[in-house]
């Protein structure tokens, strides 16, 4: 049988068959458990598998592949196994059929690692369904382009592009000469974190099930658990701590752990971006205990400060309490984390911190010019000096960012919305946080959202986890494909 040419059809496939096994793995669970879904997980898997490998099989790689085909094909790889990942919810009897809608919102809420649900009653799902709901935010937070190129050497294209558009981030470090090895090392790397991460959440009393659960998602920086009061359900100061300490390593760039690893922890003295992304959690976490000081007693404030300075900092999303209540002015800084985000390089989202860094230091060198006008003033991260056209592209990227949020929150707040709940929902759709704020908060669900708007969320889900350009490009290679194949009927 000949091989249709379509990188992305490829590539779908490939990302397919791995989160097939999650779903296996995922009814051995609901096996042992005996909570049901088993039967239900085990027909999802199966389709995705065949579905998976059949799309694999029967496309190759485009030998006029580029770099738009290889952005285009992790934007449809995210939309295929989103669609495959609704799958355990309907056929479980989780979500209804009649409401594939909310099934693919949860399912994309989960491999963008956003942490947004819709699930009213979460302690009603099968373990198994939940276990699985976890996986997909372990999938997806390193990213499954990045298995693909590392388990998968016949893709061949694009390589270095994919691994950088799935690690969120405007640069992406080869850690090796070789692609393959890169993408190896960075899911070892992962691989073995999540594993301490597991480990470490046993040792303070969290249950096998339970441990798993709470570590995939939290290396993932993605924020769903399996309780409707998530980490508030175990009421553990230790296991608190051990979370915490999970996403603030995550947040931050996983290159430069891997450096550290092997070069000793001398590698993080240099990257200013590190020092940026701790000073903001420590002084949000100031900001937040002076804010809700005499509001809450001092033990719980300062407990609850940090929690959520690092949960929306590195936009994981985890809740300890109702965040909603506090002062308004408390909420804008959790606001302004989740705008902000995690390191580049990190499975976090938003807009990350060295976009930030570049967007101050490029707003004092325009003051400075317009009071020098011929001054030679280069844009500086420690001893790096940034290229004009790496800046220019930063701040672009900052201003579509924003420009998304007020698109979102407009078109939620015409939709009915109230206000808060509109903008505090685009924000942290786009950022990948999880809760918002108003009628969104951490413990309520986004059913509060009319379904024309759920559908705009997931797509600022999309933009924000793949960094808003795969996502258009997507659209651009499409056309083009389309555009050529018409040519090629007229002649």
């Amino acid at each position: 049988m000949k091989k249709i040419k379509g990188t992305p059809l490829r590539v779908s496939g490939s990302a397919l068959v791995a989160i097939s096994f999650g779903m296996f793995a995922s009814s051995g669970v609901a096996l042992a458990d005996g909570g049901g879904g088993a039967l239900g997980l085990l027909v999802s898997a199966f389709l995705t598998l065949s579905i998976g490998a059949l799309m694999f099989g029967s496309s190759s790689v485009s030998a006029r592949a580029d770099t738009p085909v290889a952005l285009a094909s992790v934007a449809w790889s995210w939309l295929a196994v989103s669609i495959a990942g609704a799958l355990p919810f309907l056929m479980t009897g989780s979500i209804a059929w009649a409401h594939f809608d909310n099934a693919l919102f949860e399912s994309v809420s989960g491999f963008t690692c956003t942490g947004s649900t819709i699930l009213s009653d979460i302690e009603a799902v099968p373990r198994g369904v939940l276990f699985f709901r976890s996986m997909m935010q372990w999938f997806g937070g390193m990213g499954l382009i990045v298995l693909a190129v590392a388990v998968l050497p016949a893709l061949k294209i694009g390589g270095l592009e994919l691994i950088a558009n799935e690690a969120p981030g405007p640069t992406a470090d080869r850690l090796t000469p070789r692609v393959t090895d890169t993408a190896r090392r960075l899911w070892l790397l992962y691989g073995g974190i999540t594993l301490a991460m597991i480990a470490a959440l046993m040792v303070v009393g969290l249950s096998p099930y339970d441990a798993a659960s709470h570590a995939f998602t939290t290396v993932a920086t993605g924020g769903f658990s399996p309780y409707n009061a998530s980490i508030a359900h175990f009421d553990s100061l230790l296991a608190e701590f051990v979370i915490i300490a999970g996403m603030i390593f995550c947040g931050a760039n996983f290159s430069l752990h891997w450096y550290a690893f092997n070069r000793g922890p001398k590698a993080y003295h240099r990257v200013s971006e590190l020092r940026w992304y701790l000073g903001l959690i420590v002084g949000s976490t100031f900001i937040l205990v002076w804010l809700n000081f005499g509001n809450l007693s001092l033990g719980r404030n300062i407990r609850e400060s940090f929690f959520y300075a690092v949960s929306l900092g590195t936009s994981t999303g985890f809740g300890t309490s109702d965040f909603t209540v506090w002062a308004p002015a408390a909420q804008i800084v959790l606001l302004t984390l989740m705008i902000v985000g995690g390191m580049t390089g990190s499975t976090a989202g938003g807009m990350k911190i060295l976009r930030l860094q570049i967007l101050v230091r490029y707003s004092f060198r325009e003051v400075i010019r317009a009071r020098h006008p011929k001054a030679v003033v280069p844009i500086r991260m420690g001893a790096v000096s940034i290229d004009e056209q790496i800046a220019a592209k930063a701040v672009g990227f900052i201003l579509l960012y924003m420009g998304l949020i007020v698109f979102g929150g407009l078109t939620l707040a015409g939709l009915g919305v109230e206000p808060v709940t509109a903008f505090s929902g685009a924000v942290s759709a786009i950022g990948n946080a999880g809760p918002g704020l108003g009628d969104a908060g951490p413990v309520s669900n986004f059913l509060v959202f009319p379904r024309l708007g759920r559908v705009i969320l997931m797509f600022l889900m999309m933009f924000g986890r793949l960094e808003v350009f795969p996502v258009m490009l997507m659209f651009v290679a499409f056309a083009r494909a389309v555009s050529r194949s018409r040519y090629k009927v007229r002649q």
